[in-house]
This record gives structure tokens, sequence and C-alpha cells, in this order.
């Protein structure tokens, strides 16, 4: 039995599925490394197409997870995915889903995670996304505040966020994509140009706000953008910044390497990629690039429902 579940290469496949914030990452990761085809084919895009539309509920939306009710989470993220795979903003799921987002506020509602895939597509400016500081890991080991002292894969995931947020990553095409200007259009229930980002850093929709923010931590995500914006904390910050980036990169190659470039789950997986792409200056031929690509396949799982 065991062996005829076995792969070619001898290790054995199962179904990391359920949650909608995984497989978005990934195509969000392809759009703006310049769609290789060695990233995703045809075929493969076909079949992620098929279970976006699979999971999309009556009332447009898609949940957190396949289980959960339609969330602003998942749903700007899962339609987001569909538009990038090529789907048209006339097809009728992408119709469905974009009712569903402007029913709810639009994505200034969607939760933070949703927000940092928005702003690394050039589709939410970065004002409206909490600070990532990666000098946070130049703190003692000690401190209460360490990313380190965090869960595995909450420190793992800070640890390229914090990286892209230091460098306000964009994907580079962004303003001459039509694309991404038709989505800066449909996410939104007012003009792109004209919202007022720095406030709806703490917005979130009902659907989503399982567990309020408490105003400690709203007090604190607001003391650190006026760190990031206050001209007189610059000398500091620059400083510390640098340093904070060149050790998030060095971590993230330590990541790479001792996991084979799988990493610890699927989505530090796409952001650490996404950092090397950035590290790089965009050279899909660099060797981390490359070991990267070779993975992407072992968190592919072709199933009844794509």
């Amino acid at each position: 039995f065991y062996s005829m579940l076995q792969c070619e290469d001898g290790h054995w496949a199962a179904d990391y599925g359920g949650p909608h914030f995984l497989m978005p990452g990934l195509v969000i990761a392809w759009y703006v490394m310049g769609k290789p085809t060695n990233f995703l084919n045809e075929q493969q895009i076909k079949l992620l197409i098929k279970y976006i539309t699979s999971h999309q509920q009556s009332d447009g939306g898609w949940g957190t997870h396949i289980e959960s009710p339609s969330t602003m989470f998942g749903s700007t993220l899962m339609y987001v995915a569909l538009r990038l795979l090529g789907r048209p903003a006339d097809d009728p799921a992408c119709v469905k889903g974009c009712e569903f987002l402007k029913e709810h506020g639009g994505a200034l509602y969607t939760s933070s995670w949703s927000k940092f895939y928005l702003c690394l597509l050039g589709c939410m400016d970065w004002k409206g996304h909490n600070s990532v500081p990666p000098e946070m890991w130049l703190l003692p080991n000690w401190f209460p505040f360490h990313p380190g002292r965090m869960w595995c894969h909450a420190r793992m995931v800070y640890l390229p966020m914090g990286y892209l947020y230091g460098n306000r990553f964009v994907y580079p095409q962004a303003e001459s994509d039509p694309l991404i200007q038709e989505l800066r259009q449909e996410l939104y229930c007012q003009d792109y140009s004209k919202i007022d980002w720095i406030p709806t850093r703490h917005w979130v929709a009902s659907t989503d706000n399982y567990s309020p923010i408490p105003w400690v931590m709203k007090t604190l995500q607001n003391l650190l953008a006026r760190y990031e914006n206050w001209s007189i904390f610059a000398p500091l910050r620059d400083y510390v910044r640098q340093k904070g980036l060149q050790f998030s990169l060095e971590y993230i190659r330590a990541e790479d390497l001792q996991t084979n470039y799988i990493d610890i789950g699927p989505v530090n997986k796409v952001l650490n990629l996404i950092s090397h792409f950035h590290a790089t200056g965009g050279d899909l031929k660099d060797p981390r690039i490359v070991n990267h690509l070779m993975r992407i396949p072992d968190y592919l799982w072709v199933a009844e429902d794509g």
C-alpha cells in the first residue's frame, strides 16, 4: 500500500490544502516575476483557475479556508489570483467576486496578509499597511518583541515580510500594467488615486474581525507609523534599517539552504522567493531563483477540485 503511494523521487506526498491564503501568494509571486513558464505552465494555470472557481461560494466570495463562510481575506486574494491567471473582469465568477468585495467596503477592509500581497502587487499603497520593521531582528534575544520569540511559522513569515516592507518592494511594472490599473478600480469603492491610506491601516471587515485588535496594539502600531514617517527618526531609522535588511536576507538564505528551498511552509516560500527576486535585481537565472523554482512542484497538488 505505501509503495503505491510513494512518489518517483522517494517521498510521500500529501494534500496541504484548505486555506485560501496559500495559493494566491504563489500566483502573485509568479505574476510580479514576469510570469515565467518554468514557474507555472499553461496546464497548471487551468487547474488553478478550476480550483478557485470550484470554491467560490453562492454569495460570490471565498472563505479564509474551504469550510469558512466568505471573508474579505479569502475573497480579496482569490479574486486577485483569478484575475492574474487570465480571467477577464466580465467573467461570471469575477463579476460575482467583485460584487462581494464592493458590498463589504472593498479591499480597504481586508486583513493584513492580504493587504501585504496587494502592496507587493502595486494594488495598495504601502502607507495602508502597518509597519513590519526588519530591524526588530537586531534587538536582544531576551526582548519581549524580538521576532525570534514568535511561533515558528509566524517568525519565518515575518522575516521576508520585513525584508520586503523595509525595501517597499512593488511589482516593477505596476504603473504600466493595464491589469494592475484595472484591479485598482475593481478592488475599491472609491477612486484609487484619492484614497487616504494612512487611516485605513486598522480597518478590517466585521466578517474577518474574529479577534479585535486591542488598543495597546493599535497604539504601538501608531507609534511605529510615526517612526516610519517622521523625518526626526530618519538618521536612526536609515542606519538600523540597512543592518536589519542585511540580517534578514542572510537569514532568508540560511532558511532556504537548511530546507533545500522548500522552507517552513508555502507562505514564506513565496515571500522568500520574491525577496531573492528583489535582491538579485530580477535575475531569473540566479541560482537562488532557479533553486526556488525547482521546488515549486513540491507544493502543487492535483485533486478533483483542481
